[in-house]
């Protein structure tokens, strides 16, 4: 706590005091407002107000792995909507218009789509401990502050453009094996987007791993088709069910 003294000299007119003490607690009210930096909680509760509210999000992205020393950048775009609808597209890295991975959540099943395989992998979706989507993370929001540890982490150039770094670190129930993972969320201050992902795998040989998703061209609440969440299995393809796994 910081203490600040008011020196008042026995000539001086004590009529001021008043006066001074006023200007005095004046200044320190909006010094203590503008020093006071909002908590992880509040940061992440602004995020899922916002979110709250949303009904679809989308953006374009870069992803980032490295692996073993090893590099690899993927580039596409996805919308998400709610509850638990996704469309990822993976394009060409020469040319954007070409897909080369199609991803689809219907709200009852996963359908990923590899055209130059022809094949579609199609999974169950529904699950009654998954309850909505968090683009990103994989969990509700609700899940969220129960299953992992949450900590702000300072960022000397990100924070003054009001973007807001926060780290997961899943709480003891939640790890099953001794890879040690966690999550990372970029937020932007303002209408709180996320505007970046980040996952870090350390595994038990001392191998990591590490993906970050930037996201560019960011909107919420498009109007969307009615049919853009829907999938239709291409003519001839192979189709490999792992619903019923």
């Amino acid at each position: 706590m910081i203490r600040r003294t008011l020196w008042v000299t026995m000539s001086g007119k004590f009529a001021r005091l008043p006066n001074l003490l006023l200007i005095v607690i004046s200044f320190s009210v909006l010094f203590v407002n503008k020093a006071h930096p909002e908590t992880v909680d509040e940061i992440f509760q602004n995020f899922k107000t916002a979110y709250e509210k949303s009904n679809n999000f989308s953006a374009n992205f870069e992803e980032t792995t490295l692996f073993a020393n090893k590099k690899s950048v993927a580039r596409g775009r996805f919308i998400f909507g709610k509850p638990n609808l996704l469309r990822k597209e993976y394009v060409d890295r020469k040319d954007a218009s070409k897909v080369v991975q199609l991803t689809v959540l219907d709200g009852e099943y996963g359908w990923t789509y590899t055209p130059i395989l022809n094949q579609v992998n199609k999974m169950k979706w529904t699950n009654p401990e998954r309850r909505e989507l968090l683009p990103g993370i994989g969990a509700s929001l609700e899940d969220v502050q129960k299953n992992y540890d949450m900590a702000l982490i300072p960022d000397e150039f990100a924070n003054p453009k009001g973007v807001h770094q926060i780290e997961l670190s899943p709480k003891v129930h939640m790890v099953s094996t001794n890879a040690k993972e966690t999550l990372q969320i970029w937020l932007k201050s303002g209408e709180w987007l996320p505007v970046q992902f980040g996952y870090k795998t350390e595994f038990e040989d001392g191998t990591r791993q590490s993906v970050i998703v930037t996201l560019t061209q960011i909107e919420r609440d498009k109007e969307l088709a009615p049919d853009l969440f829907k999938f239709v299995v291409p003519k001839d393809a192979e189709v490999i069910d792992l619903s019923e796994n």
